[in-house]
């Protein structure tokens, strides 16, 4: 195998897979599959849930295959001087890489080991803008389950409509729900491993562009450009999200998001303090006053509101809360309660493209 290529074109193609090769060294999982055609360079990396390849432009002297170690290689690529780097087979078992005076010999593994990538039949497709589909996974992301407790929480349910795609994310504690349009002849729901679409969010582009999502069996694939995304769905039973949500609400509040953000994240300075994180709320008519308390000092703010309904105190751990107010683009959100012990919904005013959930903390009769 021979073949010269651009350094920048090189690095993002192995960014690129790198997120999907094994950290285990010594086995063929850490390494890129280089494959080697008459006109383009086909690279794969995979640690057999998650399964990534992409290609690029290059003059090919010689048609092959090699496994080089991922990490190895990408550490040495980023280091060489932006020219052309040449990738150059020693034998069977070595490959020399070099750049301008540069010279590095890689052993590399057999390639024959490389695992097969999955081949999906009978797909079931929906397409979507790149930056649509990125906006909903970071969206939701943060509210996915981190411990394997109940594994299928620490993905994301994908629920396909037709013309719609919901992504939903919860941990227990609270619950994200972003909806967008979508181009879609299929009625379909799956769970999406986190890490998955972490790595999908970081590799697809912010522009129009549709992405395709193709659903088979116990696998999906994402195809944006000239790379493809394979991973395993995970198993189980998903709790039906629609059902949380509640049907009407006792207590309204509008509010300018930036403000309730920075205010909270001073009274979580405070909060921290404590042994749970939790910040009160007293709402009154035009007005929410926020609390913290710990033995360090305490803090207490006024936010003008526009407020709908009852009275009410509640309280949450302000993390809850701030992860929510840092993925709203609006100015102002609504903030809809029923009891003080009954979660709360953050929403759009007048829209449902994003719900959020988030569980209050009870406290103690004062």
């Amino acid at each position: 195998m021979q073949f010269t290529c651009a350094k920048e074109d090189l690095l993002t193609a192995i960014g690129t897979v790198n997120r999907a090769a094994s950290k285990m060294q010594k086995t063929i999982l850490e390494c890129i599959l280089f494959s080697c055609a008459e006109e383009v360079i086909t690279l794969r990396a995979t640690d057999i849930a998650l399964s990534i390849k992409t290609e690029m432009n290059a003059q090919i002297e010689q048609t092959g295959e090699a496994a080089i170690p991922a990490k190895l290689l990408y550490e040495i690529i980023s280091r060489f001087p932006e020219s052309d780097v040449t990738f150059k087979s020693v034998g069977e078992t070595s490959m020399e890489i070099s750049c301008l005076n540069s010279k590095v010999v890689l052993q590399q593994m057999n390639a024959d080991e490389f695992p097969v990538f999955p081949e999906l039949e009978d797909k079931e497709q929906i397409k979507i803008p790149q930056c649509a589909l990125r906006t909903m996974i970071n969206q939701t992301l943060f509210a996915a389950a981190v411990n394997e407790d109940k594994p299928i929480l620490t993905g994301l349910l994908f629920d396909i409509e037709k013309d719609s795609l919901t992504v939903v994310a919860l941990d227990g504690y609270r619950m994200a729900v972003r909806k967008q349009t979508a181009i879609s002849d299929i009625e379909k729901k799956c769970v999406i491993p986190a890490r998955t679409l972490r790595e999908v969010s970081r590799i697809i582009s912010d522009s129009e562009e549709n992405i395709k999502i193709s659903i088979s069996g116990n696998m999906a694939l994402f195809e944006a450009g000239n790379t493809e995304i394979y991973t395993r769905l995970l198993e189980g039973e998903y709790i039906n999200y629609r059902n949380l949500l509640p049907a009407d609400c006792a207590t309204s509040v509008k509010v300018e998001t930036n403000m309730l953000k920075e205010s909270l994240e001073r009274a979580s300075i405070l909060a921290r303090e404590g042994n749970n994180n939790v910040v009160k709320f007293e709402i009154r008519e035009k007005n929410l006053e926020i609390t913290s308390n710990s033995e360090m000092g305490n803090i207490d703010e006024q936010i003008p509101v526009l407020t709908e309904g009852k009275d009410l105190k509640i309280a949450f751990n302000a993390k809850y809360v701030l992860d929510v107010l840092k993925n709203v683009e609006e100015p102002e959100v609504l903030m809809q309660y029923n009891t003080g012990v009954s979660p709360c919904v953050v929403k759009q005013e007048n829209s449902d493209a994003y719900e959020y959930l988030i569980l209050p903390v009870q406290l103690r009769e004062e």
